[in-house]
């Protein structure tokens, strides 16, 4: 049964990647304004529309042809996302907890019951924490790629990037625990798993990746594996400034990049062969990719 599972949570994965494939990697070579935009519209969407679905649930149904109670239920969306902001404050003495949420909403002027806004209450929290981390990291990407400096090789471009995005986790280390046992919970898995899919796509497409073929779904998944394993290690680590944890995550990235050439040679082997069989052929390529890094 285990097995069975794991392979449809692999089978899932690589579906949702191959939707962003398809947006983002329709031509062989990318385009860096492409990219960004198309990667702001997923990024917003995914992170937001979970804030709107449960925002809708907790409120009457208007009319959609009424202006004011759409423009009424922006403004309730636009109070939570303030909530939630004011609620990181508090996180680092009460955690991830609706305290933190009430307690931000008390510094906001507005009543304690205001947190029942959000319904997911520190769940929702390290979501919202998780997106202002992707966009502080794009960001980030976005001015070294405009900068004049001279660009890294990919591996270390990869390994500056996730050691940017982990450092932002380091104030939060005390509690990060408590974060990582909210987001396996059956109902928060998906939201979890799309923004670290995110996160490791925005990656790979800043540090200019075109791979189009089978290491393209084995970079970012194994990547995605690569940084929680990183978070774990985060939770663990006694060393002064958290300094095993950033040598375990160079090797991890060394591993992910080692990895990855021999799935690439792999992929480009097997897309010469005689198509015999093309759907077996698809099957066993997919298995050579996968089954290394989530078996």
């Amino acid at each position: 049964m285990a097995r069975c599972g794991l392979f449809t949570s692999k089978l899932s994965a690589i579906l949702y990647f191959k939707n962003i494939r398809n947006s983002y990697c329709s031509t062989k070579y990318f385009s860096a304004g492409k990219i960004i935009k198309n990667q702001t519209a997923l990024r917003t969407f995914s992170s937001v529309s979970k804030i709107n679905q449960n925002l809708a649930e907790t409120k009457p149904q208007f009319d959609p042809g009424s202006d004011s109670e759409h423009e009424e239920s922006n403004d309730i969306g636009d109070l939570k996302l303030q909530i939630l902001e004011a609620g990181l404050n508090f996180v680092p003495e009460h955690g991830w907890t609706k305290k933190s949420i009430a307690l931000g909403a008390n510094s906001l002027g507005l009543s304690t019951a205001s947190h029942s806004l959000v319904e997911d209450g520190g769940a929702d929290l390290v979501h919202y924490f998780n997106f202002l981390c992707k966009e502080k990291l794009e960001l980030h990407l976005r001015q070294r790629q405009s900068s004049n400096e001279t660009k890294p090789n990919a591996q270390n471009y990869v390994e500056d990037a996730l050691v940017y995005r982990l450092q932002m986790v380091v104030p939060y280390a005390a509690s990060w625990p408590e974060a990582l046992a909210l987001m396996v919970l059956p109902n928060q898995i998906p939201t979890d798993l799309k923004n670290l899919l995110e996160l490791v796509d925005t990656i790979w497409c800043h540090s200019g990746d075109q791979s189009l073929n089978l290491s393209w779904y084995s970079k970012r998944l194994s990547l995605a594996l690569a940084y929680r394993a990183c978070e774990l290690t985060l939770t663990q680590d006694k060393s002064e400034d958290f300094a095993e944890t950033f040598c375990f995550l160079q090797r991890r990235v060394e591993d992910v990049m080692e990895t990855n050439k021999i799935i690439h040679r792999v992929a480009e082997t097997t897309k010469d062969l005689p198509k015999l069989s093309s759907g077996a052929l698809i099957t066993v390529r997919n298995l050579l990719g996968v089954n290394k890094w989530l078996r």
